[in-house]
């Protein structure tokens, strides 16, 4: 049977500077800080792309100030550019956004009665209209957990 972990290099993690283990295409977790190593991360340090949230040097700001490694909204619309499939937690509510052609459409991930799906043209008109229960969600943006890219479930 193989060693497993021999497959993996041992490196410092490019946010925090903790010992990360590395596949051969350079892809880790880092477990103290929660960055995902990734060579098109670093090769764009302004962009959001997938799998990590906040942009390589959002991201070693962040850490910097001690502050966990959370989007804010423009990060996760920044995603959704990326990515067209995204999802976030509102008061124990899952919430799906996806871009479709021309339509970008925010709705509950398993639909219910109480929340009806919203259709906006633009990433722009969804960031100042999108909102939950007549609450904005730039305004309740903060109270958002696990914003990330959209996994099967």
């Amino acid at each position: 049977m193989s060693d497993y972990k021999a497959k993996f290099t041992v490196i410092p993690c490019a946010v925090c500077g903790q010992l990360v283990d590395v596949d051969n295409f350079g892809q880790g977790d880092c477990e103290h800080c929660g960055w995902h190593q990734s060579e098109t991360c670093l090769k764009n340090p302004d962009t959001v792309a997938y799998p990590n949230m906040v942009s390589y040097n959002k991201a070693k700001s962040l850490y910097k100030q001690s502050l966990p490694l959370k989007p804010s909204l423009d990060d996760f619309i920044a995603g959704l550019r990326y990515y067209k499939e995204m999802e976030f937690e509102y008061k124990g509510t899952l919430y799906a956004v996806c871009k479709h052609s021309n339509n970008i459409c925010f709705s509950e991930y398993f639909p219910s009665d109480s929340f009806e799906a919203q259709v906006y043209y633009t990433y722009e008109e969804f960031a100042e209209k999108a909102h939950i229960g007549g609450k904005l969600l730039k305004d309740i943006w903060e109270d958002v957990k696990n914003a990330d890219y959209m996994i099967c479930r």
